[in-house]
């Protein structure tokens, strides 16, 4: 049987981070944990990878900015911190 290892990106967001943002717009500091949907709760700060925030962040690294297309309009996020 052959075993294959699957590396992740530390520097990029991805499933499992925790990811801390500004949010330039309203001048806030958040913090999210990326999670699978069954273990989203978004009161808490863990966000399901289905949303729309999670979904632009995936990917990203610390310094990037980010928009994310929300119901009030774009909202820019500054990628602060990647864990």
């Amino acid at each position: 049987m052959r075993t294959v290892e699957l590396t992740v990106d530390e520097l990029e967001v991805h499933v499992g981070s925790t990811v801390s943002v500004t949010d330039i717009n309203a001048g806030r500091d958040q913090t999210f944990a990326l999670v699978t949907p069954h273990m989203a709760e978004p009161g808490i700060g863990r966000l399901s990878i289905a949303s729309p925030v999670a979904k632009a962040l995936l990917g990203h690294r610390v310094g990037d900015l980010v928009e994310v297309n929300t119901p009030r309009g774009l909202r820019p996020l500054m990628i602060a911190a990647i864990a």
